[in-house]
This record gives C-alpha cells, sequence and structure tokens, in this order.
C-alpha cells in the first residue's frame, strides 16, 4: 500500500508541470471574439431572453380556440320539496320531492373568441415585437461585447508594447550608469553625474512595474470576457497596427440610423406602445364569444346502455364593461403620453447618433495625424538621444539633458502607442455604431 502511495505522488508530481503548461493560452483577437460570443455567461443571457420571449409568444395566441373537458361528482345536495294537495276533500296534503341534479357530471366546452375589439390581436402582435426587441438586445449585447474584447485586446497589445518601451528605458539608463561609473573613476565627470544617473536608472523601475501590473489586471479581464477558468493565463497574439480608413460621414450616419441597435429597440419599443393604445381603446367595446358545450349526466358511475343523458348548448356570450371607475380612460391618457415620449426619445436617439458618429469622425482623424507626428517624434528621439550620448562624452552637455533626452524618447513612445490605441478603439465604436465594417486604404 505504501508503495503505491509513493507511485501516485510521484505520478502527481511529473504531471504538475504538463498541467501548468496548459494554463498558459495565447490568443488572436479573431480568436478571442470567437470565444467571447461562445463562452460568455452575459451574452448567453441574452440568447436565452430571446428564448423567453419566444416562448412568452406562444401563449399570448388568445385568438385560438380554448378546450377544456371537466368532470363533477354530487357529494351532497338539498331536494326541493313540494306540498301536494289531497286529491279527496278534507285529506292531508302530499310532500314531493323533486330531484333535478345528477350525481355525476362530465362536460366537454369549447370557447371561441369572436370578437374582441382587437385586444388579443394587438396583445398577439406586441408578444412578436416582444420576441424581435429581444433579439436586437441580444445583438446589442454582442456588439458591446465585441466592443469591450476589441478594447481590451489592443489595450493588451498596448500594454506590452509600453513594456517593451519601459524596459528599453530602463537598458538605457543602465546603460548610461555603467558609463558614468567608468567616468566617475577616472575623475572624468563629477559625483553629481553619478547620483543623477543612479536616481535615473531608480525612476524608471516605478513606471515597469505599473505597467506589469496593468497588464496582469488586463490579462484577467480579457480572461473573464472570453470565458476561460480562473488561474489561466492570457496572452495576445499579433501586433499593434492601424491602417488608413476611407470615411464617408454622410453614409456613415446613413447606416447608424439605419443599423444601429439602440434605434431599432426603440422603435420596436414605439410599435409596442401604439398597439397598447389601441387596446386600452378597445376596453370600452365589448368582446364576443361562442361557447358549446356537450354535457353527459348520470346518478350511477356505470358504463352501460342508457344509464347516462346528454345535452349540448351553444350559446354567444357578450360581455360589455360599463363603468369600471375611469380606469380605461387614465390607461388612454397614460399611453397617449407614452407614445409621445418615447417619439421624442427616438429623435433625441438620431441627433445623438449623428453628433457621435461626426465626434468618431473627427476623432479618428486628429488620431491619425497624431500617429504620423508620433513616429516622426520617435525617430527624433532616438536619433536625439544618440547625439546626447556623444555629446555628453565630449563634454558638451550635462548628465541632466542626456537624461532628458532618455525621458523624451520614452514619452514619444508612449504617445505613439496612445495614438494607435485611439485610433483603434475610435474605429471600432465607429463599427458598432454603424453596424458594417469599415473599408480600410493604405496602412
Amino acid at each position: 500500500m505504501r508503495k503505491r502511495l509513493w507511485v501516485l505522488i510521484l505520478l502527481a508530481i511529473l504531471a504538475g508541470p504538463v498541467s501548468a503548461g496548459d494554463d498558459m493560452v495565447e490568443l488572436t483577437l479573431d480568436q478571442a471574439l470567437k470565444m467571447a460570443l461562445e463562452n460568455n455567461s452575459a451574452y448567453e443571457i441574452q440568447r436565452q431572453q430571446v428564448r423567453m420571449a419566444k416562448f412568452r409568444l406562444r401563449q399570448s395566441m388568445g385568438f385560438l380556440p380554448s378546450v377544456s373537458l371537466s368532470g363533477a361528482k354530487n357529494l351532497d345536495e338539498k331536494l326541493m320539496v313540494l306540498e301536494m294537495p289531497a286529491m279527496i276533500p278534507g285529506g292531508d296534503p302530499t310532500e314531493v320531492t323533486l330531484d333535478f341534479t345528477m350525481d355525476y357530471e362530465f362536460t366537454f366546452q369549447i370557447v371561441q373568441p369572436v370578437f374582441t375589439g382587437g385586444k388579443i390581436w394587438n396583445a398577439f402582435r406586441n408578444a412578436r415585437l416582444d420576441v424581435e426587441l429581444s433579439k436586437e438586445k441580444a445583438a446589442a449585447g454582442k456588439d458591446e461585447l465585441v466592443l469591450n474584447v476589441t478594447k481590451t485586446f489592443h489595450n493588451l497589445l498596448v500594454l506590452s508594447e509600453l513594456e517593451k518601451a519601459h524596459r528599453e528605458a530602463r537598458e538605457l539608463a543602465e546603460r548610461n550608469l555603467k558609463n558614468v561609473a567608468v567616468r566617475n573613476e577616472l575623475g572624468m565627470v563629477p559625483r553629481y553625474d553619478l547620483l543623477r544617473a543612479q536616481l535615473n536608472l531608480r525612476s524608471t523601475e516605478p513606471d515597469l512595474l505599473n505597467v506589469r501590473k496593468l497588464i496582469r489586471i488586463t490579462r484577467e479581464n480579457l480572461r473573464h470576457a472570453v470565458g476561460l477558468p480562473p488561474g489561466t493565463e492570457v496572452r495576445a497574439s499579433g501586433e499593434l497596427d492601424y491602417r488608413k480608413l476611407n470615411l464617408d460621414m454622410t453614409e456613415l450616419v446613413r447606416e447608424a440610423l439605419e443599423n444601429r441597435t439602440e434605434i431599432r429597440q426603440l422603435e420596436l419599443e414605439r410599435r409596442k406602445a401604439a398597439n397598447m393604445l389601441k387596446m386600452a381603446y378597445a376596453a370600452f367595446l365589448p368582446d364576443m364569444s361562442i361557447v358549446a358545450q356537450y354535457n353527459y349526466r348520470s346518478n350511477a358511475f356505470r358504463f352501460t346502455e342508457g344509464n347516462w343523458n346528454d345535452y349540448y348548448t351553444i350559446n354567444l356570450s357578450v360581455s360589455l364593461p360599463i363603468f369600471t371607475g375611469l380606469k380605461r380612460s387614465g390607461q388612454v391618457g397614460e399611453l397617449r403620453v407614452l407614445n409621445k415620449s418615447l417619439r421624442l426619445q427616438a429623435e433625441q436617439l438620431d441627433e445623438a447618433t449623428r453628433i457621435q458618429i461626426q465626434n468618431l469622425c473627427l476623432t479618428m482623424e486628429q488620431e491619425y495625424q497624431n500617429i504620423l507626428s508620433a513616429e516622426k517624434n520617435v525617430e527624433t528621439a532616438t536619433e536625439g538621444v544618440r547625439i546626447a550620448e556623444l555629446n555628453y562624452e565630449e563634454g558638451m552637455i550635462t548628465i541632466l539633458e542626456l537624461n532628458a533626452s532618455y525621458n523624451s524618447l520614452t514619452q514619444a513612445k508612449v504617445a505613439r502607442l496612445q495614438a494607435i490605441y485611439n485610433y483603434t478603439v475610435a474605429a471600432t465604436e465607429l463599427e458598432k455604431l454603424t453596424g458594417t465594417r469599415l473599408n480600410g486604404g493604405e496602412q
């Protein structure tokens, strides 16, 4: 037994590194989006709402006939007693008991609505609109999920590049410290330069640690979004790039007004409110139904010939509420206000959509110019570091000016990464609003 236990422990130790290796997943953007749409619990809840709406649609088919079968057994009854006068003058009257009920009765009933003023039909139309509304909400959830995963993915790429930039800044500071330390030992630079070089190296550590912390947090957010189990390390595979997009603001506004899910949801809500107003008006009209019943009755529960009596009735049922305490007029007034409110909300949303499209287009144009400027700044700052190092070795500049050139290079790289991220996110938000893929030009 002990030998078997040690074998199991050894196998578990050997299997440990294999399972640990399986906890690291490297994803491209397309893979991350596919996994998020398949595994994200919030999006799955919205898809289940669509199924619930379809089942509620079945419940609203009130225009179909309802069929029921019922049975009853008479447990106790009080019979009618009649007093019959005597047939002989002066004689005593006779009491006669009449039994008009049967102990057993079975009823088969069909109720078919004939006229309800549109209440049943408009309720069914609203149920169908609820199905479409739930689909639109699921589509909006999908677009929001795609946007969040895309932003998180590109944020992770930016942070990875940012970490690389800060590592390069630390390497520059380490190389500079070594050179200054050698020159200080030779008496070529004062101790102040050595202290400034040490301080410059030390100042790179907090930024690097902060970026690494943000990378861990962003990886965890991406893991949760794509539905991977806790403890799984997610890495973003890809390069942070951009492409010049051809934007036609007029066409983008038209597509957004047609395809934006929020606008379609509000239009469906307006159609539902209009149907509800028709239902409120229909409450002033009578309801008419045909009720057909077929009955079997007997005093003994025996299936023998002649034991059961049968009869049927076909009735036209009419119901008209006369007074409901101002309830119906209050409903009509409320629904009129609701229709007006939804119309105003639709106008506001259309105007807000136009403004958002305009802002995103201007943002993308600005960020594209920022990218071009930042790339030139990186090239200039890189050359500036090279010149500053040569000038410092010749004693033409101070250590402060050399450190400033290092900081300028790091800031230029950060500005380039931020501009690319802003440009990519703005493009993704524009695609979300318009519901279409943007056409790309030269990269």
